[in-house]
């Protein structure tokens, strides 16, 4: 869809919504607020529309073994989002988020659902994240690093499908999702005969003290993956966006059975965090990745966790930045390995990422990471790279 035609639209779909809210509130007044965004909602909660968006800017340069020069430094609008959610009529809710970075168009999140859809639980259809991965998971709003590990390369993101959610116990000490996927592009649609998903992922909390200040999460997912175009193929950046990939590989296949653990600490201002993940390929063929984290907040904030996901949510300064206060800082350091040797010799790579991160308030960051990547010498990268970049990044 061409980039004027669909801003256009998103900008009649705003307008819309603004004219039906002068004509409802003969009816019913519209209240509106700001929560990290802006909301509107009625009186009664019936209606509840919120217009959200986030914009990260980065600045990268690389510095490589032996004087070789295959990155190139500069900087990249790495997200421009722009969307609208709700619910309406109490129990209908929705969402449509686009993403114009690179001067591309692309569908992020844009479904429609259930919050309750009886035995089936929260129920979303539509282009979404299939339930897999902790990191996957967590929004890239609130992540501890700039990009996500190697374990992304393995794991699904957004697909289009069909998606039910259950939180588990009265108290919500765990979550079970389990859906059906087609594999999808930025347009988000598919017309793959052939191909088809089915994932699921189970959460727990045996710990959950002092409103999540002291956690223990464990979890684990499944995915049981036909391939597109008789192929599975995964690679890797040195874990900054702006750089080429460092592993790649692809073999002939029709069916990927991928399988993760997860597990989280909070204590405090310290968190400890790490995820494997194995991929097994038509049964003869492995891959795998894994990663540890660990971050601490000097300025004494913790990591919010969302019990109904299973994932970590927004960081809210003590004391915003200003005035009378610095905001909140975070220190993070992440070790994390690839390994695609059985799908092609050599392509396998290990990273050390070390991150401060600055959060002015729960809408504004900026973030740096130091990032030391190794590929093997055997890999065609075959060369080690330190990446240095930084982010300026808003969300509302």
């Amino acid at each position: 869809m061409p980039l004027r035609t669909l801003s256009v639209s998103i900008i009649m779909t705003i307008l819309s919504l603004t004219f039906t809210t002068q004509e409802v509130s003969a009816k019913q007044a519209m209240e509106v607020n700001w929560k990290n965004g802006l909301q509107f909602s009625t009186p009664d909660g019936e209606i509840k529309i919120a217009i959200g968006g986030r914009l990260q800017v980065d600045y990268g340069f690389f510095s490589e073994k032996d004087d070789l020069d295959v990155e190139q430094d500069g900087f990249e609008m790495r997200r421009a989002r722009l969307g609208v959610s709700g619910v309406i009529g109490g129990n209908i809710e929705f969402k449509t988020e686009y993403d114009f970075a690179g001067a591309k168009v692309a569908f992020k999140d844009s479904w429609v659902g259930l919050k309750d859809a009886g035995f089936l639980g929260r129920l979303h259809i539509g282009h979404q994240k299939e339930p897999m991965g902790l990191e996957t998971l967590t929004s890239s709003k609130y992540i501890r690093f700039l990009e996500r590990s190697f374990t992304s390369a393995l794991t699904p993101s957004r697909n289009t499908g069909i998606l039910s959610s259950h939180a588990l116990g009265e108290e919500n000490q765990g979550t079970f999702s389990i859906g059906y996927f087609k594999d999808a592009d930025g347009s988000a649609n598919s017309q793959e005969e052939d191909q088809s998903s089915v994932t699921s992922r189970v959460t727990y909390l045996p710990l959950y003290e002092h409103d999540g200040k002291k956690l223990l999460h464990l979890g684990a997912s499944f995915s049981a993956r036909d391939t597109s175009a008789g192929s599975v193929t995964y690679d890797s950046d040195s874990l900054a966006h702006l750089g080429e990939d460092i592993v790649s590989a692809t073999v002939a296949a029709d069916r990927a059975d991928l399988f993760g653990v997860e597990a989280a600490w909070v204590q405090g201002s310290f968190s400890l965090q790490g995820e494997l993940v194995t991929s097994s390929i038509d049964d003869d063929t492995e891959a795998s990745a894994w990663y540890v984290q660990g971050s601490y907040f000097v300025t004494g904030e913790s990591r919010p966790y969302k019990k109904t996901a299973g994932t970590f949510s927004s960081i809210k300064p003590l004391n915003n930045y200003g005035d009378n206060g610095k905001g909140a800082i975070e220190l993070a350091v992440r070790m994390q390995e690839i390994d695609l040797d059985e799908m092609s010799a050599g392509e396998n790579a290990e990273a050390l990422s070390i991150g401060v991160n600055w959060h002015l308030n729960p809408n504004v960051r900026v973030k740096f990471n130091i990032i030391d990547a190794s590929p093997d010498e055997a890999s065609e990268y075959g060369n080690d790279v330190t990446c240095y970049v930084m982010r300026f990044e808003i969300n509302f």
